[in-house]
Parts: structure tokens; sequence; C-alpha cells
């Protein structure tokens, strides 16, 4: 029986720590444990960051830098790092992704990477300069919503679709790392399925595996979750990251709710055909009926096994003409019928 996959996207984001070393490394590690895409972030801080920006407070306990550029000039890989991280997700047979959050970054990704999707982040759901191009664009979409109501999801996807015809998948996130448990509230990703009719799934932010099997067994399509070889590292990110080993374990998880979900139909397997026909019943008769005979409602009653007529059928056996005599206590079958 053919199931539906999720999508699984391992989100190194900066857990490389500005080192390519680590980054090809955590592909190749990632690729080993059936993920489907490795999800990196590019930027040029100068771009993305005014004098007045400043560091959330996880950020603030996660890494000692003193300002958000600082911090991500730290954590960022050079441009053309990139070319090296995609050769290498080509080579293991795992999808490259990449978050921009300036325009130049954008460009850089458009013109270098044939990558499966746009991945739009939560903190750049309006930012109308990026969202402008990626909507020009023919390519699907991943449009995280951490911090973002009903309403300005609205905006957004109305932005990117004007004419409902992209496929764009809506990520439920909280912006929180890492997010409680009491906050994931995963009815949220419903509620993005029924308001806006895209494909939905989860960027999860909690530790430990639940919320994405959750999710899944809701009916998600796609999973993101970061990742990092160290959780004890300096950096914003690998506190709230699965490691390696953990996120093998939730690929399994998912991979085995997949095969449980199956599909819509209902489809039987051999063993419970032949279950079937010994544990449903049949019209039997009460008492030895010769041939001629008429059927009355006191000569049948039902029992197992379901080879012959279905009880479901009664009302219309009554009246028929036995062909065949037929012995107490057996099934009617449709040859012994006139």
């Amino acid at each position: 029986m053919k199931t539906n996959k999720t999508y699984i996207i391992a989100e190194v984001g900066p857990n490389h720590n500005g080192k390519i070393d680590i980054a090809l490394e955590m592909i190749d590690k990632l690729s080993e444990i059936g993920v489907d895409a490795v999800k990196f972030q590019i930027s040029n801080p100068e771009n993305a960051y005014s004098l007045d920006s400043f560091k959330p407070d996880y950020q603030k306990i996660g890494d000692k830098s003193q300002s958000p550029i600082e911090m991500s000039k730290k954590y960022q890989l050079p441009f053309n790092a990139h070319k090296d991280l995609y050769k290498r997700c080509l080579e293991k047979k795992v999808d490259y992704i990449c978050s921009a959050f300036e325009m130049d970054s954008l460009n850089f990704l458009w013109d270098n990477f044939d990558m499966p999707y746009f991945k739009i982040a939560s903190g750049e759901i309006f930012t109308v300069d990026m969202l402008d191009f990626i909507a020009s664009k023919e390519k699907p979409i991943i449009l995280s919503t951490g911090m973002s109501t009903y309403d300005e999801i609205r905006v957004a996807l109305n932005y990117l679709d004007k004419n409902k015809i992209k496929d764009i998948t809506v990520l439920h996130c909280v912006s929180s790392y890492p997010a409680m448990a009491e906050d994931v509230n995963l009815n949220a990703m419903l509620e993005l399925k029924r308001l806006f009719g895209y494909k939905v799934g989860l960027s999860d932010h909690s530790l430990g595996n639940e919320a994405s099997i959750a999710a899944v067994a809701l009916g998600a399509t796609l999973i993101e979750k970061h990742v990092t070889l160290d959780k004890s590292w300096e950096g914003p990110d690998h506190q709230a990251s699965s490691s390696i080993e953990e996120f093998a374990d939730l690929v399994k998880s998912i991979r085995k709710v997949d095969l449980l979900m199956g599909i819509k139909d209902k489809v039987f397997t051999e063993k419970e055909l032949e279950i079937k026909k010994a544990a449903r019943k049949s019209i039997v008769t009460t008492h030895n009926l010769k041939k001629g005979d008429v059927i009355m409602r006191e000569d049948i009653c039902f029992k197992r096994p379901g080879i012959g007529i279905s009880p479901i059928f009664v009302n219309e056996l009554i009246g028929r003409v036995i062909k065949n005599d037929i012995d107490e206590n057996r099934v009617v079958k449709e040859e012994d019928l006139i």
C-alpha cells in the first residue's frame, strides 16, 4: 500500500558556527539518517540589521556577542561556501534548502541553486521586497508563521499567491527557543488548514520529538526541526536543537507514523479477508429444507461463517424457493435457490 511520505527538513541554520567543515559534516551525518532536506540560513548582516537592532533574550543566553550584527557575522558562512554545501547535498542525495534574510542573499540563492522550495522565515513574513520576488517565481514555497496572527498570515498569503494557484506549505510555528509543550498548540496547525486551504506542517522548536510526531498524525506534510552536533556549543540555537541521535529517532518515528496513517481508501489484507469470512455471519437453516420449499422467516437464522448470503439480505430471501435440499444448520447459498 502506497503511503504519503512526510517531508523532513533538518534545520542546521547557524549551528555550523560559521565553519564549513562542521556544515559539511552535518550534511553527511544527516543524509545517513534519512532526512529529505538539510536547511541553512544566509544573510548579509548589514542589510538585515539596522543600528537599532537588538537580540532577544534567548540569543543573549546562547551567544555572548554584543550586537545582532556581530552575532550574525560570527555564525555566517561566506556566500560562496554555500556552493560547497549545495554540491555536498547533491552528492548525498538530500535537498539543499536555505532561508534568506535580505535581497542580496535571496538573489544569490536564486542565481546559483535549484532549490525545491523558497523558505520564508517567520520574521520575514512582511518583508515585501522578498515576498514580491518569491511571488514572481514558479517555485513551491514554505511559509513559517511564528509570531503571526491569522489576519497577518492572510495578508502574506495574498501577497504570495493572489490567484490561489501556488504550491505553498504553511508551517505552524511557535517562535520560542525552546517552545514549551503547553505553548505548542498543534490545533492551530489544523486551523491554518481550515482557514487557508494550503498544505500545512510544523516548524518545531520544542524539546523532544512528541510535537513533530503528533503533527504528522494530525496531517502535517512537512516537519522542520533544528539540529546540532553539540548542544553545549556557544551559539543562538544549539540548546534548543536536537542532537543527531535524537533527530535519527525522530525520522524513524515519523516514517512509522507515515506507515500507520496509510491512505484514505479502505484496503484489506489477505489475512483480513480470511478473517472476514470466518467472523461474519450468513443466513443458515434452522431445520432441513426440501426442494420446492418456500423460505419462511422461521426457516432461517444467522450464524458464522460469512461464506453464504449475508443477513443484511434476509428480507429479499423470504419467499424464495429451494432448488436443492439443504440440511439443518447449513449455510444457505445462492446456488441452492431458484
